[in-house]
């Protein structure tokens, strides 16, 4: 294949891309070799970790006083809510390769005939009762 006469713009980038990373390696080589260099970033590691502590209590504060759940709750939720999917699933899935039901034998009771309208008959009305002459 024919070389171009212009140079290749990603082989100068990752050319320039190597480079920075080797001189980064070495400075941070000597850096590590310095005791005051390390006792330094260890400090630094222990006031984030301890801010980063203060900061999940203030929020989880704040959430328990708006009555919010937090993200651990978010999560123990979630995964609640995923074994009641995974069951629901499977009981779907069993209900689907369950073997058919057998045919009803016993057929349902039969309807009773249905009323023959009667003719209304007339009531008997109460006659009042008569006084004896006395």
């Amino acid at each position: 294949m024919a070389r171009s006469f212009l140079p290749d713009p990603l082989e100068l980038l990752r050319q320039a891309v190597n480079r920075l990373e080797g001189r980064a390696n070495t400075l941070a080589g000597r850096g590590m070799e310095i005791d005051q260099v390390m006792k330094a970033l260890h400090q630094v590691s222990g006031l984030s970790l301890a801010l980063r502590q203060a900061v999940e209590m203030a929020m989880e504060g704040a959430y328990k006083r708006l009555n919010l759940p937090t993200g651990r709750e978010f999560a123990e939720m979630k995964a609640t809510l995923q074994r009641l999917e995974d069951k629901l699933d499977s009981l779907l899935a069993a209900q689907a390769t369950a073997a058919p039901r057998p045919p009803r034998t016993r057929k349902p009771a039969a309807e009773p005939p249905p009323a023959k309208p009667t003719a209304a008959k007339p009531r008997k009305t109460a006659t009042p009762a008569r006084r004896r002459a006395a």
